[in-house]
């Protein structure tokens, strides 16, 4: 870090964040927002009676198809969520969903099945979505390993790959039905980020390292 800029303690810096004043309403409008765009329809509904903020029909009939969608996908059960897209004609999500069932195929040791799918239902996806041609390759790359455990792309063969897939999937349902691509604390998240960013060029302060534990750079 540059010593010659301005330095800020951590002490005074968190004072100056205390000074900041963020109203109740827009942080419920938030956590709400981010239940609705998640999936979390219990959490809504009970948050949304909590903060006295109404919740439409429409909202919540919307969320029951994606959480449907979303367990699908992480028990691996990507036909049933393929049946429940396959009418609303967006090629990213296919593309996203028939990835992630030609992984399951090659987890199941079902190669051929898995080429074959490949190649009759994927492929035919990537012209209009040449930056997936990678993410394609790296899912194929299983195929060349006897035990895909040992491939350098063994990742997409755990839960959290399941986890992130039906993630994606769900943002995209919610912007095809609402208009919106993704919860408003993820958007903010990215914006504290990459403010941080920019900062840290100016001056020396406490960075947040870890949002989910509130973890800061310790002081120097």
């Amino acid at each position: 870090m540059n010593s010659t800029l301005e330095r800020i303690s951590a002490e005074e810096w968190h004072y100056r964040q205390k000074t900041i004043n963020i109203s109740k309403s827009f942080m419920n409008q938030i956590v709400l927002n981010f239940f609705i765009v998640e999936g979390y329809r219990d959490a809504a509904i009970e948050f949304s009676k909590e903060a006295g903020i109404p919740l439409s029909t429409e909202e919540l009939d919307q969320m029951i198809e994606r959480i449907e969608i979303k367990k699908n996908i992480l028990e691996g059960d990507i036909d049933s969520a393929l049946e429940k897209v396959n009418k609303k004609n967006n090629n990213l999500i296919l593309f996203k969903l028939k990835t992630q069932k030609l992984i399951e195929l090659i987890k199941k040791d079902q190669i051929d099945q898995a080429v074959k799918y490949a190649q009759s239902e994927i492929i035919q996806l990537l012209p209009n979505q040449p930056h997936l041609i990678e993410e394609i390759e790296q899912a194929i790359s299983l195929i060349a390993f006897s035990d895909i455990k040992k491939s350098p792309m063994n990742h997409l063969i755990q839960n959290s790959q399941r986890i992130k897939v039906a993630s994606e999937v769900n943002q995209h349902l919610y912007q095809d039905s609402m208009g919106n691509d993704q919860a408003k604390l993820r958007t903010l998240m990215k914006l504290l980020l990459w403010a941080q960013e920019i900062l840290k060029s100016e001056i020396q302060y406490p960075q947040l390292l870890e949002i989910s534990k509130g973890q800061f750079s310790k002081e120097e």
